[in-house]
């Protein structure tokens, strides 16, 4: 019971399990002599604290569990991952990738065996992600199209073919950019993608001379903006121009005055 109520807090970073967590890991470690789990217990300890925002003591913690796995050559591992993850939770995205990046590069050798594969796809998710997020848009095209070779869960596998739709566009790869945010909407778009797709797909669209589809795509995205925070006053600009490449003028003026009015 008590390493289940760990394992769910730290893989489902919530908060409330990771205090009961922290209950039962002084606990454990109380009883335990087994070295092996002591360090598994004071990695996911670090973890919890982490997860409650006290970056400090889990930083603290974290050394603490490096310092007891000390003769296990997956402990720095650990704790070079646990350092990127750490830095990401704070939101220092550059000091996160640059961390897992490295984690990657050190040990390339241990993260290559059957027993860290789930470390290594991890890892390789975030820099994924956090590319994307810092805008590093080429750098994050391979490492979305490796991902997409795992195992991954329907909104990760959504998310990664809508970032790559993001990466492409941002490239000027225009068919690229729709093709990829087209297999995202068929999948099923997440909550974060659910508005912004839409929208990229029709400058996707609009850039590929599909001038017809793209008009379709931001009449969605009006419909869809209020609830899903969509620039507005972008979407009427887009659909004033897309009016008149389809030679409708009046439609083109309205827009355009609807918009100078939000």
């Amino acid at each position: 019971m008590s390493e289940s109520v760990i394992q769910k807090a730290v893989e489902g970073n919530d908060p409330d399990l990771a205090r009961e967590a922290l209950g039962q890991i002084e606990a454990l470690l109380g009883s335990s002599i087994d070295q092996n789990e002591r360090v598994c217990l004071l990695f996911s300890r670090a973890s919890c604290y982490a997860i409650l925002g006290d970056f400090v003591e889990a930083r603290r913690r974290l050394a603490m569990a490096l310092d007891e796995g000390s003769d296990d050559p997956n402990a720095r591992v650990s704790f070079d991952f646990s350092t990127g993850l750490f830095s990401q939770r704070e939101g220092k995205y550059a000091e996160a990738l640059k961390g897992f990046s490295a984690t990657l590069s050190t040990h390339s050798r241990q993260l290559k065996q059957p027993d860290l594969r789930f470390m290594y796809e991890d890892i390789q998710q975030r820099r994924a992600f956090l590319s994307v997020t810092l805008s590093r848009f080429q750098d994050a095209v391979p490492l979305l199209k490796e991902i997409l070779s795992f195992d991954l869960d329907k909104e990760v596998r959504s998310k990664a073919l809508s970032s790559l739709g993001l990466c492409h566009l941002e490239l000027k790869l225009y068919e690229l950019a729709r093709d990829y945010f087209l297999q995202a909407i068929a999948l099923g778009l997440t909550a974060e993608w659910s508005g912004t797709a839409h929208f990229y797909l029709g400058m996707a669209y609009f850039y590929t001379d599909m001038v017809q589809d793209a008009k379709r795509e931001f009449l969605l995205c009006e419909q869809l903006a209020t609830d899903h925070s969509l620039p507005i006053v972008d979407i009427y600009g887009w659909l004033s121009v897309i009016c008149k490449r389809l030679g409708e003028a009046s439609e083109s003026d309205r827009y355009a005055r609807i918009g100078k009015r939000n």
